[in-house]
Parts: C-alpha cells; structure tokens; sequence
C-alpha cells in the first residue's frame, strides 16, 4: 500500500540522497568532515553559531545533530536495492548500520582529539557519546524508513526517541561540566 505521508516525505528526501553515484556519494561526508574539523579548530567564541544558551546544552546538542547528518551522508555510500515499490532504497543491514555508526563515533573520537590541541578547547568522551548518539539515531530511524510496514505513528516514535536520546547525551555533557568541572578524556 501506499506510504503515509510523513513517512513518504522522509523516504523522498533518502531517495534523493541515493540518485548520485556511489563514488560520488563521498564527496558530501567528506566535506562535511572536513566542515566539522574547521569548526573544531575555532577558538571558544569564534564560531559562526558560538552560543552559551542554557549553559551550554544547546552548543552539547548540536553534537548529535552535526554527526547524526554526517552518518545520513554516509547512507548513500552503502548499496541500494529496490523496495517493494520499485523504487530505489539503501540496503543498509544491521552491519553495514554498524559500520556507519562507529565510523561516525570513530571521527569523533579523533575530532575531540583535534580539538584537545586548539588553544581554548578541550575534548570530551561524553562528546563522543553525544556524536555517537546522533549516528545511531539517524541509522536507526534510516532503517525504519526501510520497513514496508513504516507508519508515521512509527516514524514519530522513533524521532522522539532520537531527540529524547540527543537531549539526554547532551544534558549528560552540560551537567558534568555544570557540577563537576572538565569532562572526561583520557589524554
């Protein structure tokens, strides 16, 4: 049957993504880690969106967000099959959403490293928490759209799950530094 219409909307939006070539589908995730690491070499203050909003969780959030559209850049990296419908899907298997996801945490982990050496800046583990909460809920939802028997009561449960669980890594991230001072790292 034909898809409801939140879920129709997300699924045109993966299968423009998956037009471009496969080989060409790099070019997007690799500038927008080349964008992350720029950011990540600003001084504290000095990037475009700097903000201090509620002690810092909204600067916190923009960790999964910023990393969970770098995992839905690497979607199109992976292979394609055709849906039921006929139309072009990513054939993202639990592995290759392993994958992603720790690839996403991986370049994490090695930006907070990056950013341990700006003056100014310091790395965070629950940062790298934070980043790996947004590639596994952009995987996770991604997948879902994959379903034949994806709803939008569905398709809303697992975005509100996705922000409850970015919210919760980020809040994490304020609250520690909030009351108990640097984060963890451990170099």
């Amino acid at each position: 049957g034909e898809a409801a219409p939140g879920v129709r909307a997300f699924r045109t939006v993966g299968r423009a993504l998956l037009r471009q070539p496969r080989l060409l589908a790099w070019v997007a995730p690799v500038v927008w880690a080349s964008l992350i690491f720029q950011l990540s070499s600003l001084e504290p203050g000095t990037a475009p969106l700097a903000f201090d909003a509620l002690g810092g969780l909204v600067t916190n959030l923009a960790h999964p967000a910023i990393f969970g559209i770098l995992a839905l850049l690497l979607v199109p990296v992976l292979g394609r099959v055709r849906g039921e419908d006929g139309r072009r899907w990513t054939s993202m298997t639990p592995e290759s959403a392993l994958w992603v996801v720790a690839l996403v945490t991986l370049y994490g982990f090695t930006d907070e490293l990056h950013q341990s050496t700006v003056e100014g800046r310091d790395a965070s583990l629950l940062d790298v928490l934070s980043d790996f909460t947004g590639a596994l809920a952009v995987v996770l939802v991604v997948r879902f759209l994959g379903r034949a028997d994806a709803s939008d009561r569905g398709l809303r449960r697992a975005l509100l799950v996705a922000l409850l669980a970015s919210l919760a890594a980020a809040g994490l991230s304020t609250l520690w530094d909030h009351f108990i001072g640097d984060s963890p790292w451990p170099f």
